[in-house]
């Protein structure tokens, strides 16, 4: 039987959904990636009901069980009551109990379910309340949730657990120097806020020097839980062509009681023990943050996990959302829109095209030239990453941003 599919874009402002009916009609709707829809309290108004004219389009009773919340003119909560009712007909909100504050007309509210963005989008184009179930979809799904955590800092707890004597390894990098001649040189700062050095070592050739011992990883590893880390990154020497060490110290931290857990071997077996020990810190950092997402979506699309839902990737392409890691979620939204500007430059009779993708928060420029352009190591935020990503410029300068030309520079 056909079912209802979903294209959805979550990027730092707004959420883009195209949805195609089973038969065939296609759908799109517009919501705030926050999840949350505003309006402005209308005439009539009072402490128990709230009329907004411009909801009269809305479904029946689509807003019951929904939060109203009811701001000042600088945008701060001043009261807040559930959504008993929805009377549609004439945009009415029949609150479950009275504000403390008595709404004036032109105020702003807020409406919210604490629901994410893309399940807001594929209810309202349901027409599905709260209290009704969302039907078997397939969603496909470009998000911009592990971007936004690294840009502000807000992924896991996370430690890296790394050979003895190489417990600084990422903090000295490459020694680059980009800024030659700047007097102060401010360093990004690392994503992990604890370090483990195990005392183990493996040559080159694969010749065991010093076998790890299992109490004494135990007993390094579980303070940590103590310290409230979250999320662990191991990165051993050479790991990436033996991995058995890794493996170990794997298994004990499982036996602990940690859950997410990042092994270079696995994450970006490459040589470069900087890289992969950068990207592999990225992927125990945004893996956590990323899971929960991923779980939120997935309980509000329906409980017994009968929906379809694919994530897109840093190199365009879609995976199973139980195979989306950190590593691999940095340029998710602004991947789909290289694809998708090809695709409409081909369809247009142009074998070669620009991208320029300004959002509400930043710019993103692309190229096409008959193929995708990938970038297999880059930096995106101050972490070198090895992965295979679109090569995508992106600028701090978007739709929301207001920019200056002083005639000189």
């Amino acid at each position: 039987m056909p079912r209802w599919q979903f294209w959805i874009d979550v990027g730092g402002t707004f959420t883009d959904c195209f949805g195609l009916r089973p038969d065939g009609v296609l759908l799109r709707n517009k919501v705030l990636s926050s999840g949350v829809v505003k309006g402005a309290v209308g005439e009539g108004s009072t402490a128990e009901a709230i009329a907004d004219p411009a909801r009269q389009s809305d479904p029946l009773d689509f807003w019951t069980g929904y939060r109203l919340r009811l701001l000042d003119g600088q945008g701060a909560v001043v009261a807040e009551s559930a959504i008993a009712h929805f009377d549609h007909a004439r945009g009415v909100f029949k609150l479950d109990s009275p504000l403390a504050v008595s709404p004036h007309p032109a105020q702003p509210y807020e409406l919210t379910s604490g629901e994410e963005a893309p399940i807001l989008a594929i209810r309202s184009l349901l027409g599905l309340p709260l209290d009704t179930p969302i039907p078997r979809c397939t969603v496909r799904l470009g998000t911009t949730r592990g971007t936004n955590a690294l840009l502000t800092r807000r992924g896991a707890k996370t430690a890296l657990i790394t050979t003895r004597g190489f417990g600084d390894i990422l903090h000295i990098g490459y020694q680059n120097r980009p800024r030659l001649f700047d007097l102060a040189i401010k360093k990004p700062p690392p994503l992990f806020t604890a370090v483990v050095e195990i005392d183990e070592r493996v040559t080159a050739g694969g010749e065991v020097l010093r076998p790890p011992d299992p109490n004494a990883i135990r007993a390094a590893l579980e303070p940590l839980r103590e310290h409230g880390i979250e999320s662990l990154a191991i990165c051993l020497m050479h790991a990436w062509r033996f991995s058995a060490h890794e493996e170990l110290i794997e298994q004990v931290a499982r036996d602990i009681g940690f859950e997410e857990i990042s092994l270079s071997s696995r994450t970006a077996p490459v040589i470069k023990i900087v890289a992969r020990g950068d990207t592999t810190v990225l992927d125990a950092y945004l893996n956590p943050v990323l899971r929960r997402y991923v779980q939120r979506l997935r309980n509000s699309l329906d409980a017994a996990g009968k929906s379809e839902l694919r994530l897109l990737t840093s190199a365009g392409g879609l995976v199973d959302a139980d195979h989306f890691v950190g590593k691999d979620s940095i340029l998710s939204g602004p991947a789909g829109g290289v694809v998708g500007f090809s695709r409409a430059a081909q369809a247009a009779g142009f074998s070669r095209a620009i991208g320029f993708d300004m959002g509400g928060t930043s710019t993103d420029v692309s190229r096409f030239d008959g193929r995708f352009e990938l970038e297999y190591e880059t930096e995106k935020a101050g972490v070198r990453l090895v992965a295979p990503m679109m090569a995508i410029e992106t600028v701090a300068a978007g739709g929301g941003s207001i920019c200056r030309f002083d005639g000189v520079k």
